[in-house]
């Protein structure tokens, strides 16, 4: 259990890098949420890195962007972490599939992408197929129409990396997706297809999966991947630590916080307030 408590503390917020976008509605509903409460209930999954431009210590938001935000929002100075092993085989990065509930032809998305040479649409048999080309790199997204057909699409070579085009790719399908106000839903690659089967005439969108090594090579060079770009799995992850807002907007030493955030553990586990659950934990809400 110390080796949960040294690995939470209060980190500078301006140190604590999202790497992908956020829905500002989320970040105002957590906001609103964390005022009324007075406290940061969950503390931010990050990974601990040295930054090579600056030489600093740096943590990159593994699982909490929304809170990020919600808490810069709220004047905080600092904010709470808790540094997973990021290399380990533990912590694993899946993706996010998008339900696309209203009715749209997948080509209208990419014909932008198509006409410009940036795409290529391959030919691919099955959904099985297509996911173990993305999976392997081959293809970069693609689209299950509700007949079951499959549009593979891969990435064009081009200036810049395969990384940056596919990156832009997935920006511009969803920056088309927000211009129609379209409804879509984020569900996990290992059940968006159970999901499709509830919503008739939907459109499953195969979002592209990315490395670890990409999320903190783009995220130090202060890039942004879109929002739900990855589903970082993190085991051990506390929750309700329950500390004080005031403390975290306090114009106090980094020392002193982090002096009375472990006084605030030590008192949680020595009055039973810690709680161990070897099976899942489900969160509602980030």
């Amino acid at each position: 259990m110390r080796e949960i408590f040294d690995r939470l503390k209060v980190a500078p917020i301006a140190d604590v890098l999202v790497h992908e976008g956020v829905v500002d509605r989320q970040v105002n509903r957590i906001s609103d949420y964390v005022q009324h409460d007075g406290i940061m209930k969950n503390p931010i999954v990050v990974a601990e890195v040295d930054d090579p431009a600056t030489g600093h210590t740096r943590y990159v938001v593994l699982y909490g962007m929304h809170r990020v935000q919600a808490m810069s929002q709220l004047g905080c100075k600092d904010i709470v972490v808790f540094i997973a092993d990021y290399w380990s085989s533990a912590v694993r990065l899946a993706s996010w599939d998008a339900l696309l509930l209203d009715s749209i032809d997948p080509r209208t998305l990419v014909a932008p992408l198509l006409e410009s040479d940036e795409l290529r649409v391959v030919r691919v048999g099955s959904e099985a197929e297509v996911r173990e080309r993305i999976y392997g790199r081959d293809l970069a997204m693609a689209f299950i129409a509700p007949d079951g057909a499959v549009t593979g699409l891969r990435v064009q070579p081009g200036p810049g990396s395969t990384l940056t085009r596919t990156v832009r790719a997935l920006t511009r399908i969803e920056a088309d997706l927000d211009a129609r106000d379209a409804r879509v839903v984020y569900a996990p690659s290992s059940k968006s297809r159970a999901d499709l089967a509830e919503h008739d005439g939907a459109l499953l969108f195969l979002r592209p999966l990315f490395s670890k090594q990409e999320v903190l090579e783009r995220t130090l060079a202060g890039k942004l991947f879109p929002r739900k770009s990855t589903r970082f799995l993190v085991p051990e992850r506390p929750l309700r630590v329950d500390f004080h807002l005031t403390v975290l907007q306090a114009e106090l030493d980094l020392t002193i916080k982090n002096q009375l955030l472990d006084g605030h553990l030590r008192w949680c586990w020595e009055n039973n307030k810690v709680r161990y659950y070897p099976e899942s934990v489900f969160v509602f809400g980030d």
